[in-house]
Parts: C-alpha cells; structure tokens; sequence
C-alpha cells in the first residue's frame, strides 16, 4: 500500500490530504521523509494559525524548520516575547499578515516593523488599557495594508482621540473595539466610528464594565440617526450590550447592513429591537443572545433573513410560526435551547428550505435527530454535544447511514485563537 501511494501524483496526494484535520497531519508526516515534505506544503495551511507562547521553553530548530516550509500567515502570541524570539518568528514567517497579541503590548511595538506584510493587527490583554501602547505599535506598520484592527480592554483618551488615530488608516475595512471605560464615552466612540470610518464595512462593539449606577434617558444614550451615517457597513456586533445605551433611530442610517449580532447584558433588554429591525429590510443574518421574548420582535425580522441565531429563553412553537411566516427562504437555523414543544417534523414544515442547523443532541433528543435524515434539503448538520462523547459519534454515524448527503460537524472543539475574549 505505501508503494502504491508514492506513485501517485504530488497533487493527488496533496488534495487528500486537505481533508485531514490538523492531528491527521501530524500522523501523516511521520510515516517517512517524502510524506512530511508533501504535509508541509503550503496549500494545506493556508487556513491555519500558529500559536506561540515561550513560557514553557523555546522552540527547536527542527520546529521553526518545518513552520518556515508551511508559510502559515496568521499567528497568535501568547505572553510577553523576548527579543530573540520576535526576530525568530520575523525569520520564519516573513509573509505573516494577521498577527494576534494576547498581553505584551508594549514588547511587540518594536518589532512590528519586522512584518511588512501585516494587514490585520489585534492587541489585547486583561491588564492593556494604555492607548499609547497601542498607538506607539500602530505608528510602525503600514497604514495603507492594515485593513483590520482589534481591540480589547483599550480604553483611549476621548473618542475624538480616537478618530484621529484611526483615521491614519485610510483602508481599514474591519474594526472591533471591545473598551472598558465609562459608559457614556463608549456611546460617543459608537458615534464617531460609525461615522468617521468611510471604508468600515464591519464594526464589532462591546462595553466590558457597563455601571448599573449610570442614568441614562429613557431615549437612550445614542444619537439621532441625523448625527450619523454610514453606507458602507454591512456587519455589525453589539457585544455584552445594555439597550439603553443606543436610540431607536441607530439602525435608520445603515442602509446597507446585511449582518446583525446582539448579544445582550440582561435577558430582560431588548425593547429596542422590533424598532431596529424595521428598519434594515436588507439583513441576510441576525444573530440574537439573551434579551426578550421572540414574541416582541419575531414578527418584524426582514424577509430576506437566511441565516438565524437565537439563544433566547422561552421559544415556542408559536413563536416559530410567526419568524417563518416572515423568513420563508431561511437556510439556516441555530435554535439555543431547544423549544420543548418542537420536533424537527415542525421545524422542516415551517421551514422547508433549510439546509443547515446547528443544534444539540441531548435537546431534541436521538429519535428527532435520526428523523433529519428524512429532509433531503438538508446538508449541513453542526452538532454542539461533546465531540469526544462515543455515544454522539454513534448517533452520528447511524444518521449518515440513513442519509449519507448530510455533512455533519462538530462545534465543541477549542475556540478560535485569533478571536477575542468577547466572541
């Protein structure tokens, strides 16, 4: 058999070999010396991040070897890195352009000019709250190619402050900007961003240390719609949010959002919501966690909605009759918890284009999940229970049996380095 697999072409090999998860890789190298050149091309890393952190040692030559053949491009850094060790990864990963900074903030300001190919730069950090760290980093790369920046637990001077130093990048398409300082400050750096970034077409905002103790008037901290505009945001993330921070009218500008995430503070917010909907027809995907019933705001999700996400208490039936009635060409659908009320028969009745749904096994229960097979528009099935569970794996293999057309996948894995701590 290994005789027969060294007579196949390169590209033959290589394209098998993108089907292996990482941990397949690894396996695969070891069997002999032509098997770890081919492994490590750089086709089959393009997706993947390296993640270094030295407080167990440094790394062997062997493995900074084997790193410079793969090309990866995005990398994490975990701690404080010494001197040596920025110009060994400058060495070994020349054409990094996504670069992640876990604390460290002030070591890595002098080294940045090291990568000259960075587009994409997130500085973050329980203890990283000094605006001028951050902008003695952002002073050495390139403004022109930086066209996303993330940042968490960085508060800075003034929003006026920080829609200057912003306004350095000309190109910067993608911004998260997770702060920690006082509330009302946060809603006029909302404001000035949305406003102030011409080319911003994703926007993640979060308030980490929101004060119940801050009165706020009954319209909201935000802005009228008059004060602000934007017409090229298409994605937008309201993280740990308060609904009283922004007005009614915070959506009537942004005509062109076809992504909306909400991740509310309290399960008892989200008055604003119905309001909000109503005036962005264009939204492709909603996202909501936490706030109020569906029953508020279900009827006034836009029609053109393909993609649902909500985590919210107290769904109903009924309440999913009212959302299909409004979403007919829904195609995908993640309901978190389940609604006790609902089987999946429902569910593909009310939505019978569905293509994909993320749910979890022990919700719906083994008989409903076995019944998907049944949807033959169904391709796509994530699956939250433990990946490790062997009687999930089972249930698994039992529903691909029935209908080997539907992908099923996995979601309790390790989260997303290069994601922030709000995601």
């Amino acid at each position: 058999m290994a005789n027969l697999l060294h007579h196949l072409p390169a590209d033959v090999l290589l394209h098998v070999f993108t089907y292996l998860p990482a941990a397949d890789k690894f396996n695969v190298r070891v069997c002999c010396k032509y098997f770890d050149q081919l492994v490590s091309h750089r086709s089959l890393w393009e997706d993947y991040t390296a993640c270094f952190s030295f407080k167990n040692g440094r790394y062997n030559p062997l493995f900074w070897t084997s790193l410079a053949r793969r090309g990866l491009k995005r990398a994490v850094v975990l701690g404080g890195l010494k001197e040596k060790h920025w110009i060994q990864l400058a060495s070994t990963l020349p054409s990094l352009s996504t670069l992640v900074v876990d604390n460290g903030i002030q070591e890595c300001a002098r080294h940045l000019n090291k990568f000259p190919k960075l587009r994409s730069l997130a500085l973050r950090g329980n203890n990283t709250r000094n605006a001028f760290a951050v902008i003695k980093c952002l002073t050495v790369v390139d403004p022109e190619l930086m066209t996303c920046i993330s940042l968490c637990n960085v508060d800075f001077l003034s929003p006026e402050h920080f829609l200057a130093f912003l306004s350095q990048f000309p190109n910067l398409t993608s911004l998260e900007y997770h702060s920690a300082g006082d509330i009302r400050n946060q809603v006029q750096m909302f404001h000035c961003i949305i406003s102030g970034l011409p080319k911003l077409k994703h926007f993640s905002w979060a308030m980490n240390h929101y004060s119940k103790y801050v009165s706020v008037p009954e319209k909201g901290l935000g802005e009228t719609a008059d004060c602000f505009s934007n017409q090229t945001l298409t994605s937008l993330e309201l993280v740990v949010y308060d609904d009283s921070c922004l007005s009614n009218d915070t959506m009537r500008s942004l005509t062109r959002l076809q992504s909306l995430t909400v991740v509310y503070m309290d399960s008892q917010e989200g008055h604003r919501l119905k309001t909000w909907l109503s005036h962005v027809p264009q939204l492709s995907t909603l996202v909501i966690k936490g706030g109020p019933p569906s029953r508020e705001y279900g009827g006034s999700i836009p029609a053109k909605v393909t993609s649902l996400t909500m985590c919210v208490n107290q769904l109903t039936s009924a309440d999913l009759a009212v959302i299909a009635s409004k979403v007919q060409g829904l195609l995908h659908l993640h309901l978190e918890p389940w609604p006790s009320d609902c089987h999946t028969g429902l569910i593909f009745k009310l939505f019978p284009n569905l293509q994909s749904i993320k749910l979890r096994i022990w919700q719906i229960g083994e008989k409903n999940f076995l019944d998907l097979h049944r949807f033959r528009s169904m391709q796509r099935i994530e699956v939250m229970d433990a990946a490790d569970s062997p009687r999930i794996a089972e249930i698994s293999r039992q529903l691909q049996t029935l209908n080997d057309k539907i992908r099923i996948l996995t979601s309790s894995g390790p989260r997303d380095p290069c994601a922030c701590y709000h995601h």
